[in-house]
């Protein structure tokens, strides 16, 4: 049940949401540098590959024989996360001080969480990708789709406990 005390907040929160889905509609690679670059980096030194950047196609790694782009940016994920992280935070946050930190601090925890699981899944993929003989029976798209959907609901499932239990354990007697 949401309290009168949080309706206000959880509207912004909301809000946000709604105005960054609407603008990620609106959104190519360039836009999406705040989570394409980190990823990229990320990728890069986990796997020794030098990527080439392409406004129209994102970071190409020809030596793993991918593409890093809008596609694969984590934007959805990273919204999904804020607004889990929101609705977290002002369950448990009482004062207005408290709450009005909520928004922003959730988005950065938020962003933080959504490089990791997109560096994640993008390794995954990788290293699923050399193994393709072994997965002949399914379809690639159908194995890349599977692979970003258990990565990126195992990070939501297991943010979502982490995060819950530690708010619990916080929370004022």
């Amino acid at each position: 049940m949401i309290s009168k005390g949080s309706f206000l907040y959880y509207l912004i929160a909301l809000s946000l949401f709604i105005f960054l889905k609407y603008g990620f509609t609106l959104a190519n690679n360039d836009d999406l540098a705040f989570l394409l670059k980190p990823t990229n980096y990320l990728i890069s030194l986990i796997t020794d590959s030098n990527a080439t950047y392409v406004s129209e196609n994102g970071f190409i790694h020809h030596q793993l024989n991918i593409i890093i782009d809008r596609s694969c940016s984590g934007f959805n994920l990273w919204l999904i996360s804020y607004m889990m992280l929101t609705f977290l935070g002002l369950k448990y946050f009482k004062t207005n001080y408290q709450k009005i930190l909520v928004i922003p601090v959730a988005l950065s925890i938020a962003y933080i969480l959504t490089i990791i699981a997109n560096t994640s899944r993008i390794f995954a993929s990788i290293i699923i990708q050399n193994q393709a003989t072994n997965f002949q029976f399914i379809s690639s798209s159908i194995l890349h789709e599977s692979i970003g959907i258990i990565t990126n609901l195992s990070f939501l499932i297991l943010v979502y406990f982490l995060v819950n239990k530690f708010l619990y354990k916080m929370k004022p007697l």
